[in-house]
């Protein structure tokens, strides 16, 4: 895989934008649209059968997500859109000009102010792109969840 390929797929922190609901070329959004052009109509169904399956009268709030998602549109943090309020670690990468954290002899540093969990996948996710490359790392957790 092309260099600027996996740019685009994996963000400088090492989470993975392939994997993002708010991205706009996530798996997410591109499986959100198959989902409802399949279920293209389905409403009258969903409102006809929901008095033998009642899950179904919730239909119209399922779609709305999909729709949500569907119509993602972030161009990812190395575009300058991080969907992280006040996240660091697209704009110290790039003073220092690193594609991603584990390639700077600070990390892990205390510049970035990711909650505990958070801060515990980026060190993770950076370790293992050092250990692997970051192709690697991206094909090992491609069709992992983005939100474990």
């Amino acid at each position: 895989m092309e260099r600027e390929e996996l740019l685009s797929k994996v963000a400088p922190c090492g989470l993975l934008c392939y994997t993002c609901a708010a991205a706009k070329d996530s798996a997410i959004r591109i499986h959100s649209q198959a989902l409802l052009s399949l279920l293209e109509y389905f409403d009258g169904f969903a409102d006809q059968f929901s008095a033998h399956e009642p899950r179904l009268r919730k239909f119209p709030d399922f779609k709305d997500v999909l729709l949500l998602f569907s119509e993602a549109g972030c161009e990812g943090c190395r575009g300058g859109n991080c969907m992280y309020p006040g996240c660091r670690v697209s704009p110290c990468i790039m003073q220092k000009g690193y594609d991603f954290c584990f390639e700077c002899e600070a990390f892990p540093c205390e510049e970035v102010d990711f909650e505990s969990a958070l801060r515990a996948k980026w060190v993770r996710a950076n370790e293992r792109m050092r250990e692997v490359g970051v192709e690697a790392y991206f094909i090992e957790v491609k069709a992992k969840s983005h939100y474990a």
